[in-house]
């Protein structure tokens, strides 16, 4: 369970960094930019660590699946996008799919 803690921290990083990825408009905003990189950074540093003695597919697609549903909530709360049905229909497979990848 520990290492599922990590991938989660590494999630919220990316989240973080599409945030100031917003921010930066396309670019072109010095602080927001480098935010991004330095928040995708450390959450690709943290995701390889914990992803050393697991299989590369299965965690890769657990920070993905919560980097999505993460994503949805930061769009909803900080930029006051919609969540649709589709939308919720969508992450709550992709969080079924998690589940499932770390029963195996």
């Amino acid at each position: 369970m520990k290492i599922i803690a990590f991938y989660a921290v590494a999630a919220a990083l990316y989240v973080a960094g599409g945030t100031f990825m917003k921010y930066s408009q396309g670019l072109t905003r010095l602080l927001p930019t480098l935010g991004l990189v330095t928040l995708f950074s450390a959450g690709a540093l943290l995701q390889a660590w914990a992803m050393k003695h697991e299989a590369l597919g299965p965690s890769y697609v657990v920070v993905l699946g919560l980097e999505a549903l993460l994503a949805v909530i930061a769009g909803s709360v900080i930029f006051a996008e919609p969540v649709t049905a589709k939308i919720f229909c969508g992450v709550a497979l992709v969080v079924l799919g998690i589940i499932l990848l770390r029963m195996t």
